[in-house]
């Protein structure tokens, strides 16, 4: 490794892995959890910080798009999630 100018920035980096799987049922859903969980502990051997998630995905309706993805010549709208009562106010000042 080479020293660092201490003018230059640190990088902040993400790594992120994906793992899709199937289920029939919650039963198998833990045991999919479970396991994904043990790959993490791998990880975090290594970088102590790693963080887990594991959710549902909604499932995509007939001909839906992935956001960005071009369809039929046009490109799927973003979907934004907003809370109008949680917007903040601004006054002239």
């Amino acid at each position: 490794m080479t020293a660092r100018s201490k003018d230059i920035p640190m990088l902040t980096l993400r790594a992120q892995i994906t793992i899709e799987v199937s289920a029939l049922d919650y039963v198998e859903a833990a045991e999919h959890q479970r396991r994904a969980q043990a790959l993490l502990e791998v990880v975090r051997a290594e970088y102590a910080t790693a963080a887990f998630t594991f959710h549902h995905l909604r499932p995509r309706l007939n001909g839906e798009a992935k956001t960005g993805e071009i369809k039929g010549g046009e490109a799927a709208p973003r979907r934004y999630k907003t809370r109008p009562s949680l917007l903040a106010v601004y006054h002239d000042g």
